[in-house]
């Protein structure tokens, strides 16, 4: 898969193994900053509860061989970057206490985001749909019979249909980010194009990739991508056709995406990083997640943190600012951002959208 992304860092992964039992993992990628500074990201970027992972009890126990490993990975980090991990993870803090050497490396903890989930368990979808309240449930049913009295129905994807899909999937979220700044999917939209294919046919049959899409009349006009692995799922990204965003079209595939977590016993369903509307609907619960920067000791770490901090301070600053502001005002602010962004990526003399 990491072959596909022409622009990737490369990868460095700790492994701890006990005869030959693997005991812990910790996938991280080298990327180098400006001024030289090399810089360890978790593999995930701002997927939910990345990092390390270990067997239940082993995970202090491991601390230990991951950080020596970090340290002497070459080129040699000078930041241990933990992106949307847990905010209950131990890991920065047991990396840091287990990190060799005599002097223990500074945490730098700089940003909390929601992340809101349903909760699956042992429970029924009946059970869960019943504790959303009369008022979510009235709307879903009314939202069911419009996309269906429209011609709508849902299905996931298919090896027979599997390339068509993951086209209409990335058609559909670059229509979803039209005039609004950004996407990371958008922009590495023909490599990841090929990660997709490839991670379908091997996980399509065990239920690791999910692919799901709304149809009117046999046209894709929303779908949902997720992952799945020991009973956890994390949306990984959605997409609409504008037509029929008054009809409810992502809601109908995001409400089928919850139904089969149920049908498949799974245990959490993540809408990944972010407070937005439509992930508080479909939730039950927040488990937030953290960003954490922790500085490696070397004869350069003055520097690394005189770099390190003034990042950390503007990210706070503009949460506190967004703390401060009225729900509305900060949705004007991030749509007069995205579009200036995209202001600025046009050439110029191109003609712009009232």
């Amino acid at each position: 898969m990491w072959r596909h992304l022409r622009s990737a860092a490369p990868l460095r992964v700790a492994v701890v193994q006990r005869d030959g039992e693997l005991l812990a993992i910790a996938p991280f990628c080298a990327e180098r900053k400006r001024g030289g500074r090399i810089d360890l990201r978790s593999l995930g970027g701002s997927l939910p509860r990345t990092g390390p992972l270990a067997l239940p009890g082993h995970e202090w126990e491991t601390a230990g061989p991951i950080a020596a490993a970090l340290a002497s990975a070459s080129p040699r980090a000078d930041v241990v970057a933990f992106e949307s991990a847990s905010l209950a993870s131990h890991w920065p803090l047991a990396l840091a206490e287990r990190w060799p050497g005599p002097v223990r490396p500074p945490l730098r903890r700089y940003f909390v985001q929601a992340s809101h989930v349903v909760t699956v368990g042992a429970r029924s979808f009946d059970d869960w749909l019943a504790t959303k309240g009369s008022h979510f449930r009235k709307s879903m049913r009314r939202m069911q019979r419009q996309v269906i009295a429209a011609g709508g129905s849902v299905r996931a994807t298919s090896e027979a249909t599997l390339d068509d899909d993951v086209d209409a999937f990335l058609r559909l979220h670059a229509s979803r980010w039209e005039g609004r700044g950004k996407s990371a999917i958008v922009a590495r939209e023909p490599e990841l194009r090929a990660v997709y294919r490839e991670v379908a046919r091997a996980h399509l049959a065990d239920g690791r990739f999910r692919l799901y899409l709304v149809e009117l009349d046999g046209e894709p006009v929303a779908a949902e991508l997720l992952a799945a692995a020991g009973g956890e799922v994390v949306s990984l990204n959605g997409g609409w056709d504008e037509r029929h965003a008054k009809l409810g079209v992502s809601n109908f595939c995001m409400l089928h995406a919850i139904e089969d977590a149920f049908a498949r016993g799974d245990k959490r369903l993540d809408w990944a990083p972010g407070d937005q509307l439509f992930k508080q609907r479909f939730a039950d619960a927040n488990h937030p997640v953290a960003w954490t920067v922790l500085v490696v000791p070397r004869p350069r770490m003055a520097l690394t943190l005189a770099r390190v901090t003034p990042t950390v301070a503007r990210v706070q600053g503009r949460e506190a600012l967004k703390r401060a502001l009225p729900a509305a005002q900060v949705e004007r602010v991030r749509d007069l951002r995205g579009r200036q962004r995209l202001r600025r990526a046009q050439p110029p003399g191109t003609p712009q959208r009232s």
